[in-house]
């Protein structure tokens, strides 16, 4: 057993499960802060209704999500002792901070929403939804931080130090606010708004099918779909196009990866869908618009797109070979050895280089990379498309009566995991062999002295827990359906009501 890939199992295991609830929690505060804010402006009683439910739903989702997140900052310093020498000056604050500022403010409020919603005045109710949706906001900032300057370390300098060559910051604030922070970060919060808009839309969809709590309901599906039908836009562009633009610019090796390009090709075209043959490196029975890769990383209908060898080359002998961030050359030559030696490959042989090359290529699997983006990409479209389609329905006063989008809204649910989950993979996967980029690999981030079997019992009793909580989970989630809002006085069974507005309105 290879205690590298174990460990890389067990902290995908952790992460994926971790990954359920942390776009829920954020996606629905930003919808319990919208329902808040529609029953503040209205006054009327399906939205307060709505916003107390559904901040029960955002409480199940953050009870969990809590205990999931903090094992896997255990994971560093047990699994990957390494990986948290060479940069813990770096990573450690962000994770610091976001505990200190972020977890803080979000628990601090969902405790008093959900002790006092029915106790405190409503506009209590409705400033500690606000700060509930800021403090998971930041929470989600501070990692991002510390995940986008992995991805692409600015503002360091590697250096020898009692502990070992490692990196240390030499500027704070362009370490924060590097090249693929502000995209990423959008990105991701968007996309948890999308899970939240679809969680809300599909329980109101889900009770308007059984006719039961209608007026709820109603409200659920109106603000759901328009919050889904702007955010999955906005989920392509911008925030989608920017941040592909700088992982062309920065990690060509994830680009060539995700389009299955093994040549480099100027004017490239963007594959839609074809069958990939890494034997052969190519992508068999390929459907593809002409130019539009190029132009999409490069704004350049003609740009040169790297080809998944020369982009490999290019990040070996750019990005890490001449890297300026060294303290000086004696530190170069014990760092390169090192990454070297971890892969398997003679620093004095004359092929080393070479062979670094194809350490960095075969790294990379481009099948499963190929087949995940389109996932992500296929997906977001399908959102635009329910989105827009449920705000038309809404628009002509058809969208509670359209049993048939109503029925797809709830057996689509776990689609925006599902996309999620697949972005996170051509993310992560695609930056392999590397933990920081250009300068921590797998090999050489892994816990020393941590064997195989160590990792696998601790992987078998995380998948017997976790499967124990999710278990606990699900029944939470069952009984909040069961019990559903509380009544709103004067529900009917059937009252079109065409706009936001009025939307559940008794009339």
């Amino acid at each position: 057993m290879d205690p590298v890939l174990l460990s890389r199992i067990q902290f995908a295991f952790t992460v994926a499960y971790h990954w359920i609830f942390v776009p829920a929690s954020i996606g629905m505060a930003f919808m319990v802060f919208l329902l808040w804010t529609m029953a503040a402006i209205t006054g009327e009683e399906q939205w307060h209704k709505a916003a107390k439910f559904f901040s029960k739903w955002l409480g199940v989702f953050f009870v969990l999500g809590v205990p999931t997140g903090i094992v896997m900052e255990f994971e560093f310093g047990a699994n990957w002792a390494n990986y948290s020498v060479f940069v813990g000056s770096i990573f450690g604050p962000p994770l610091m901070l976001e505990g200190l500022f972020a977890f803080a403010l979000e628990s601090t409020f969902i405790g008093v929403l959900l002790f006092g919603m029915d106790r405190l005045p409503r506009v209590i109710s409705w400033i500690s939804a606000f700060f509930v949706f800021i403090g998971s906001s930041l929470s989600g900032l501070w990692i991002l931080i510390a995940n986008s300057w992995q991805q692409v370390p600015t503002a360091y300098v590697i250096r020898e130090t009692s502990l070992g060559i490692r990196a240390e910051l030499t500027d704070f604030m362009k370490a924060v606010f590097n090249p693929l922070l502000v995209s990423q970060y959008t990105h991701t919060i968007n996309s948890a708004i999308i899970t939240g808009a679809y969680i809300v839309a599909a329980v109101g969809a889900y009770y308007l099918l059984k006719k039961r709590h209608v007026q709820v309901a109603r409200s659920a599906v109106a603000i759901g779909i328009v919050v889904l039908a702007i955010s999955s836009i906005i989920q392509l562009y911008p925030t989608g196009h920017e941040e592909g633009r700088v992982i062309a610019k920065y990690q060509p090796t994830k680009l060539a990866a995700d389009e299955g390009l093994f040549e480099t090709t100027r004017g490239a075209p963007m594959v839609i869908f074809g069958i990939v043959d890494e034997k052969n490196q190519e992508i068999k029975y390929a459907i593809e618009i002409p130019k539009l890769l190029s132009w999409l990383s490069f704004g350049d209908w003609n740009a040169e797109v790297m080809g998944l060898h020369d982009a490999a080359k290019y990040v070996w002998y750019e990005q890490v070979l001449n890297n300026p961030n060294f303290e000086n050359e004696k530190v170069k030559k014990e760092f390169i050895e090192q990454i070297m030696r971890a892969h398997g490959v003679d620093p004095n042989d004359p092929q080393a280089n070479e062979k670094m090359v194809k350490v960095l290529e075969k790294a990379v699997p481009v099948a499963f990379m190929f087949y995940a983006y389109r996932v992500m990409v296929g997906l977001g479209t399908l959102f635009i498309a329910i989105g827009g389609l449920g705000v038309l329905l809404l628009l002509l006063g058809k969208l509670y009566d359209a049993r048939w989008f109503l029925k797809m809204l709830v057996v689509t649910l776990p689609l925006p995991w599902l996309a999620g989950m697949a972005g996170w993979f051509t993310h992560e996967v695609g930056r392999m062999p590397w933990m920081v980029w250009g300068m921590v690999t797998v090999n050489t981030g892994v816990s020393p002295n941590v064997s195989a079997t160590s990792v696998l019992i601790t992987l078998i009793a995380f998948a017997v827990v976790y499967t124990v909580l999710f278990y606990i989970w699900l029944h939470f989630v069952r009984k909040l359906v069961r019990e559903g809002p509380e009544p709103v006085q004067g529900d009917v069974t059937s009252n079109p009501v065409p706009s936001i507005s009025t939307a559940g309105g008794g009339q």
